[in-house]
């Protein structure tokens, strides 16, 4: 079995190459971010260069303005074949603030095209929309990751049900819940109950991230994968723990003994 060729950024006299577009641009802050994020897309999520469109206009009226920086499909035949997208990717400048005028702009995108998702990002942040089509603009739903090229119906649908926002009111409520339910059941006193919740966000934190940059491309902290590792690991959670522990060694937040 051949292995995956790794894409690489190429650099020049102040130019960076397309791999799409095959020809070198000139490396504005922009066109950084667009190109190294492409890499993303290729290595990471197992996209295609040929399942890309890249600077594409969406509007379908000539005026050049409406433009997306990437353009996925979900395969190489429904871009050849003039299908609906899959995602739609929006890039800014690292200088510049993504606000919620850009999230309209990709809504506006992904509605134009029937993408089901839109990414927007620079390197300091990165964000994930489904696309909600039977709602109208500016209904935008925040989830935390787009699917991988692999991905089948069932695991797109599972992504676009269980992933939601949580507000600040519902996340409040849901972490007294949590507090309550180990300090009871552990029959532990308020304080050590929150150190637990600490413990726990903590893991939550660590492996959401790992996530979010690539280094992994499945949430392992979830219920139906602790449940899988019962078979593997006495404590799924402790093995999670001790993970999170090395992660955060530098700052020394935890104990080595710490469990």
């Amino acid at each position: 079995m051949a292995t995956k060729k790794i894409l690489s950024v190429e650099r020049k006299s102040g130019e960076i190459f397309s791999h799409i577009r095959r020809k070198w641009l000139v490396e504005t802050p922009e066109e950084r971010v667009r190109q190294e994020y492409l890499l993303v897309l290729v290595n990471e999520y197992g996209f295609s260069i040929d399942q890309i469109g890249e600077e594409l206009e969406v509007t379908g009226r000539g005026s050049g303005q409406a433009r997306a920086d990437f353009v996925i499909w979900r395969t190489v035949k429904d871009k050849a074949d003039s299908n609906n997208p899959f995602i739609i990717v929006e890039c800014k400048s690292d200088n510049v603030t993504i606000k919620a005028h850009d999230y309209d702009q990709g809504d506006n995108y992904a509605r134009l095209t029937g993408a089901r998702f839109f990414v927007t990002h620079n390197s300091r942040e990165t964000k994930y929309w489904r696309v909600v089509h039977e709602k109208m603009p500016k209904t935008l739903g925040e989830i935390s990751n787009i699917p991988h090229a692999l991905a089948n119906d069932k695991e797109i649908e599972e992504l676009l049900s269980k992933l939601k926002t949580f507000k600040e009111d519902e996340f409040a409520d849901l972490l007294h819940q949590c507090h309550n339910t180990i300090r009871n059941r552990e029959k532990l006193d308020p304080a050590a109950a929150f150190d637990e919740i600490a413990k726990i966000l903590f893991i939550k934190v660590c492996f959401e991230r790992r996530l979010k940059s690539g280094r992994q491309r499945k949430n392992l902290f979830t219920a139906d994968f602790l449940d899988t590792q019962k078979n593997l690991y006495e404590n799924p959670v402790a093995t999670l723990f001790a993970e999170t522990k090395k992660e955060y060694r530098a700052d020394k937040i935890f104990e080595k003994t710490k469990k």
